[in-house]
Parts: structure tokens; sequence; C-alpha cells
């Protein structure tokens, strides 16, 4: 073939690349025949529906006979947009990703019923793997042959990962679902399916932050399509956002119309365990706004009422690691309330539940990243209870075991941003009982560990509230070390940083008592430091008059009233 030759079926293409892929088995076999490289070009198309295929694979699509199918494939693998995919198996390959998307498109659009056909040939291959890639090549492909089928699948396999503990396998099935949303084809559940799992993915990775736009989207999406376990889980994740954002009232009501929803979903079929489970966690993300905001008695009883399902859930179905997972999840957070009601010997107890169900399923599948993680904190939330009860050694004892296992989890996926700061967190703990040991030098060394892991993922997500709460507690930690060590102008220096972030925090959601908490005793630090009396006394001032605030509006956490009084105690001779 000559160069003129070369440049005509180049310039036939115009520019689109599903036509010069094409036109690339002209340009690698100009020798043969035309209709042998249409056979060539038929052969490409196949292997570009699924992601990979082997001889047996293209076998299948081609519905050829196996030596047809061997030869076929080695004469893709001399086309530079064919590479080997050794994930698959050493005889496999795959079409680069840009021209294998543009394939498919232009199939698509030019023969939706070979693509349909091509689609079922390569779901019907892999449906006889039960192995996690094989089931979601599967479903890819269900998407294309019926789309309803498709999101009644696709939403049981996302449950199937999210509880089994597998962010890993979460996280494969987003990216397939991502590859199909951006085509523009699917609709009604289909689409919300597609759209849901992967946002539901960021947002456990801690990208909570920017994604109101897209969950708000994802929320009117499952309205018009009048599927309404869509809505309740986009609500979910909506209310997710918003809880991340600081807006709790806002969240609130989110969470609230998704528990409605999952309560009628239960109506219908009471034997649903899946429904049972969502409705549990519905209440659960209910029960987390009345803890932030103080309402102790409401988050309690919208924990027990999550501890109750879940206890149910486990007793009909005792060998489900899931419904284990959901217990221990529930224990913790009833424990976190009666930790907060001054009830430590109840805090405690609930802490172990959650740990004895932890340690069981971690020791059961070490490899499961989800069941370490749930260790992990259960191991902290043990340390929480000693803590409370000045038991320091076992404390530390605890939250070494925390930090061991979120240091493993963030090492191995270091671009997760929600176990990152769950190290960040573990350091601090440390670093709280070192110094309540009278270790300053190893408690200051474990706080700028805590302090540089926080300032990053500040950094990197202005908008996530969460990140730059924490930086602001870090600032604090850091400071009391130095106001400790006598160093007051480091002291300072840091609690204006801790004083600047809560402050921005506080006014941005007046309704978040615990931020209202945060910023007063910000300007309590200021008042022990400062070295200006006006300033001392002006801080003074506003760190009571801030935790009134606070206090009246949690006016059930005990721990918060103490706080209230120490205040007053201390500011009592500046004027205050």
């Amino acid at each position: 073939m000559d160069f003129s030759e070369q440049i005509r079926i180049l310039q036939a293409a115009e520019g689109n690349l599903a036509l010069l892929t094409l036109a690339a088995v002209d340009l690698a076999f100009p020798s043969l025949s035309a209709d042998e490289r249409a056979r060539i070009k038929d052969a490409l198309v196949a292997a570009a529906v699924p992601h990979w295929v082997d001889p047996g694979f293209l076998t299948t699509l081609l519905r050829a006979s196996a030596e047809e199918g061997e030869h076929r494939l080695g004469q893709l693998r001399a086309l530079t947009v064919v590479e080997s995919f050794p994930a698959r198996g050493e005889n496999a390959v795959n079409v680069h990703e840009a021209a294998r998307l543009a394939l498919r498109d232009h199939l698509r659009t030019t023969d939706p019923s070979l693509w349909r056909d091509l689609s079922e040939r390569a779901r019907a291959h892999v449906s006889s793997s039960r192995e996690p890639h094989a089931r979601i090549e599967a479903l890819f492909h269900l998407f294309a042959v019926d789309q309803p089928a498709a999101a009644s699948a696709c939403g049981d396999l996302d449950r199937e990962f999210t509880t089994g503990g597998n962010p890993e396998l979460r996280h494969a099935l987003a990216i397939a679902l991502r590859e199909l949303s951006t085509g523009n084809w699917l609709t009604g559940s289909a689409q919300v399916e597609a759209l849901l799992a992967p946002l539901e993915v960021r947002c456990s990775r801690g990208d909570a932050a920017s994604l109101e736009g897209a969950a708000r989207e994802v929320v009117e999406l499952s309205r018009d399509a009048s599927y309404p376990a869509g809505t309740a889980r986009s609500l979910c994740l909506l209310g997710d956002v918003l809880l991340v954002k600081g807006r709790l009232d806002d969240a609130l009501v989110v969470f609230h119309e998704s528990l409605v929803i999952f309560a009628r979903l239960v109506a219908v079929d009471p034997a649903s365990a899946d429904w049972q489970h969502d409705f549990a966690v519905a209440h659960s993300r209910v029960g987390d706004v009345h803890e932030a905001q103080g309402r102790l008695e409401e988050a309690l009883a919208a924990f027990r009422a999550y501890l109750a399902i879940s206890t149910r859930l486990v007793a009909a179905d005792p060998a489900s690691a899931a419904w284990q997972r959901e217990l221990a999840v529930a224990h913790a957070k009833v424990g976190g309330i009666h930790q907060a009601q001054d009830r430590p010997d109840e805090a405690l107890s609930a802490f172990r539940e959650c740990l004895d169900i932890s340690t069981r399923l971690a020791a059961a599948d070490p490899a499961n990243a989800g069941w370490q993680r749930e260790l992990s904190v259960a191991h902290a939330k043990v340390g929480d209870a000693h803590q409370a009860q000045d038991r320091l050694d076992e404390a530390l004892a605890a939250f070494r075991e925390d930090l061991a296992i979120a240091a493993r989890l963030a090492a191995a996926d270091p671009a997760n941003a929600g176990w990152q700061r769950d190290l960040a967190v573990a350091h601090s703990k440390v670093g709280d009982v070192h110094q309540a040991q009278g270790r300053p030098d190893e408690a200051l060394a474990a706080f700028q560990k805590c302090l540089a892991i926080a300032a990053h993922l500040a950094a990197a997500d202005p908008a996530n509230a969460g990140w730059q709460r924490d930086l602001a507690i870090m600032h604090s930690k850091v400071g009391d070390v130095h106001e400790a060590q006598g160093r007051p102008d480091e002291a300072l220096a840091a609690f204006r940083e801790d004083l600047a972030i809560s402050a921005r925090l506080a006014a941005a959601d007046p309704t978040n008592a615990g931020w209202q908490r945060d910023l007063a005793l910000a300007h309590h630090r200021i008042a022990n430091v400062a070295q200006e009396p006006g300033e001392a006394r002006s801080n003074a001032r506003l760190a009571i008059s801030v935790m009134e605030r606070a206090a009246f509006m949690a006016s059930e956490n005990m721990g918060w009233q103490r706080d209230l009084a120490a205040l007053r105690s201390i500011h009592a001779g500046m004027g205050a």
C-alpha cells in the first residue's frame, strides 16, 4: 500500500476515532483482501465490547470455531490499539480504552441490534464465573440488554460489596459504572444506579464535600423515574454530603425523608432483609445528626432502633458477616451516647460488644479491608472509654492497636482520604494519652503527625467542614503542649489558628452545637496565654458566652455542662 493510499484511508475516517481505529486494520494488513480485512474489523469491534478477550472469549463473541478465534486474536495482537491484559490471563488482550469506548459507541449507534447481541454473548460467557470481576463484567453487559433488570442487579451487587466490607470491589464496580454513565444512553432506574454507586464510593473515600450538586441531580432523576429505592439511597448520599459540610438541619430533613421511604419499603416487604438493613442504617444517620446537634436522647432513640433491627437480622442469619458488622457499629453508636451522658460502664460494655464482633470478623477474613477498618475503630472506642475513666495504660494499648491497623490501611491506599483521616485521628489519640501521662515530647510528636495529615486533607478539600474542624483541633492540641512546656508564643500562634477556623465554622452554622463548643474552647485557650490583658479578658468573656449557648443547645450532654462550669470558675477572676 503506497503512501497516497494510506492518506486516503485516514482522510476517509474524517477524524472519527472509531473509524480511525478500524482504518488501522487496513494499514496493518494492506496485502490482505478487502473481505479478509472486513473480518478482522468485525473481530476488533467484537473485542471492544467487553473489557478484555482471550481466545475462548473471542470465539464466543464471533460464534466461530476455536481455530478461527485463535487466528483472529493473533491478528488483533498486531494492531497498536490492542495490548496484552495479563490480569485476565497470559493469553488475554484488551482494546485500548479510548478506542474501545469509541468502537462501542459507534456500534451502539450504527447497529444497535448487533451491539445488544454481542453484549448478550459477552454476558453469557462471563456469567459462568462467580469471581467478582466476572460478575461486574456480566452486570456491565446486562445494561445493554435489559436496563431495568440491570438496575436491580446493580443495586444488589453494590449492596453485597458494601455490606461485605469490600471497598476494593465497590471501587472496581464504580469504575465500570462510570464508563456506562458517560455514554448518556441509560435511562430511568438504570441511569440512577450507574450514577449513584460511584458517587457513594467517592463519598466513602472522603470526597463528600464536592458532591452536593451531583447528589441532588441523582435525587431528582430517581424521583422522575419513580424509583423509591434509588430516591432513598440518593437522599442518604445527599444527607452524608450535607453532614460533612456541617449543615445539620438540612441533613436531618434529608435523612428523615429517606427514613420514611425505607419505612414504606419495609412495610411492603417485611421479609426483605435488605430493606430492613437499609431502614436500620437510615435510623443511624438520623441519630448521627441528633448527636452532632447535642440532642442525645433523640440520638439514643435512633441508635437503639438501629441496634434492635440489626439484632433481629443477626438472629435470623447468624452467618451473615454483613449483619454482624452492622450490629457492631450499632453497639458502638449506642456506647458513644452513653459516654456523652456520663455513663462510663454502659459505654465500655457497648464498645466491648463492638470490639468482640469486629475481632471475630477480622480474624475470619484478614484480607478484608472493611473488617480491618471496623476493628481499628472498635479499638479506638474501647480506648476512649478507658481514657474517660483515667485507665491510661489500657487506653494507650487500645489506641496503639487502632494506630497499627490505621497505618496499614492508609499505606495500602494513600488516595483514600477517609483512611488518611483515620490515621490522623489514631495519632491524635495516642498523643492525648502521652500528654495525660506527662510525656509532652511524645505527645507533641504524635500531634504533629496528625497535624500534617489534617493540613493536607483540609488543603485538598477546603469545602469539607470535617477536615477543617480536624485541622482546628490539631492546632489546639499542638498549642496545649507548647503551653504546658512554657512556650507561650508558640502556644498562642497555634491557638489563633484554631480560633480562626473554629470561628468560620461556627458562623457558617450557628445551630451546630459541637462547633459552638469548639469556638468557646478556642477563646478559652487564648484567654489563658494572651499576654495583653484586654485580649485575655475579651476571649474569657467570649469563651463563657459561647459555651453557654452550646450547653443550652446540648442540655443533655453532662460533659458540656461540666465544661461550662469549669470555664466560669477559671475565668471568674478576669471579670468574665
